[in-house]
């Protein structure tokens, strides 16, 4: 009695570890997937406004006060269109 129960867990075993290697082997599935990653993009550089010409600098070394006074108003305006330019130009960088 002792020796038929040892064979018929033997028998038993046996079995199970036949029927696992019988079965067939999980399918494997390959699938591409995409995946969006985001990628840093560097700015285009910006372009930047050419340097005014300053009616200061057409003065003659012996112009009367009143050419100088309108040649520097002339200027401080030039400068202020030039500056907000680039105030302009800044302002879209931050």
């Amino acid at each position: 009695m002792f020796c038929s129960w040892r064979r018929a867990a033997a028998l038993a075993l046996a079995t199970v570890a036949l029927a696992g290697c019988a079965a067939p082997p999980p399918r494997v599935v390959v699938q591409q997937v995409k995946v969006p990653v985001p990628v840093q993009v560097p700015c285009p550089a910006p372009s930047v406004p050419a340097r005014p010409h300053l009616p200061i600098a057409d003065l003659a070394p012996g112009s009367t006060p009143a050419a100088v006074d309108r040649a520097l108003v002339a200027t401080v305006a030039t400068l202020q269109g030039y500056a907000a330019q680039l105030e302009q130009l800044l302002g879209a960088k931050r």
